[in-house]
Parts: structure tokens; C-alpha cells; sequence
């Protein structure tokens, strides 16, 4: 959710760039506002909305996904545990004594698992999040292009 908030942000903060360089007309209604620079606009809003509908799709895919791999771990936490057994939960063992020898086994536990897929789904998450900051980068970069009609 804060990743999504972050994307909002990058839209708001393109909107208000985009607003302010917008002239105003002069008394003689004479516009300076050319349709050069309102599609240089338009390009900017789309692409960074564009950017962040993709990032918002990954992220939210990345996000299912990953919860589901990890186990939902963080609804295993209870005030008052009981020993009934958990249905759906992962049930990777965490000892490290091999079932069939009794020695040490070179298998990864399932904690360490669990947070090898962590790590691995923080950071699809966060490259996920760099395609909207591609998107607003490209968008200012659009934005600065215009051209006043009152100069020609």
C-alpha cells in the first residue's frame, strides 16, 4: 500500500508541474497556450500514468504472489496460541536433522526459506516500483518542451 501511495505522489507531482506552466490569457484574448505544448502535457500525463498503471499491476502481482510463497506468516502471530495445527500454512520442517539418516542435512530449513523468498520478493517489488520512477522521469523531461504562440 505505501508502494502505491508513492506512485499517487509521482501523479501529483507531475499535475502540478503541468498546471503551473500553463499561461493564462492575455486581456486581449490572445491564448499562448499553442497545441504544441498541450500535447507535450498530455504526453506527460499519459506516460506517467501509463508508468505507474504498469508499476501498480506488477507490484500487485508481485505482492500476491509473494505473500502466498512466504505462507502468510504474519497471520500464523496470535495472542493466545493453541496446538491445534494450522491448515495452509507452509509446512517446510525448520530442524536440521535429516529425516532418513538423523544427521545433519545440507537442505535449507523453512525459515530460511521463507526469507530467501522474502528477499527475493522485496526486491522484485522495488524494481517494479522503478518503472513509475521511469515514467516521471520521462514525464518532466516532456513537460519542459512548449512553445508560446505569442512569440511567432
Amino acid at each position: 500500500i505505501v508502494m502505491a501511495g508513492v506512485i499517487g505522489i509521482y501523479g501529483l507531482i507531475v499535475a502540478v508541474i503541468l498546471a503551473e506552466s500553463i499561461p493564462t490569457p492575455s486581456k486581449n484574448r490572445d491564448n499562448a497556450y499553442s497545441i504544441y505544448t498541450a500535447l507535450a502535457h498530455l504526453c506527460a500525463g499519459l506516460c506517467c500514468g501509463a508508468s505507474g498503471l504498469a508499476a501498480g499491476g506488477c507490484i500487485g502481482i508481485v505482492g500476491d504472489y509473494g505473500v502466498r510463497a512466504v505462507g502468510y506468516r504474519a497471520s500464523q502471530i496470535s495472542l493466545f496460541p493453541s496446538s491445534a495445527e494450522n491448515q495452509g500454512y507452509s509446512s517446510v520442517p525448520d530442524n536440521d536433522i535429516d529425516a532418513a539418516g538423523g544427521g545433519v542435512s545440507n537442505t535449507v530449513g523453512g525459515q530460511e526459506d521463507q526469507s530467501r523468498l522474502f528477499v527475493g520478493m522485496l526486491i522484485m517489488l522495488i524494481f517494479s516500483e522503478a518503472l513509475a520512477l521511469y515514467g516521471l522521469i520521462v514525464a518532466l523531461i516532456v513537460s519542459q518542451h512548449s512553445y508560446s504562440c505569442l512569440e511567432g
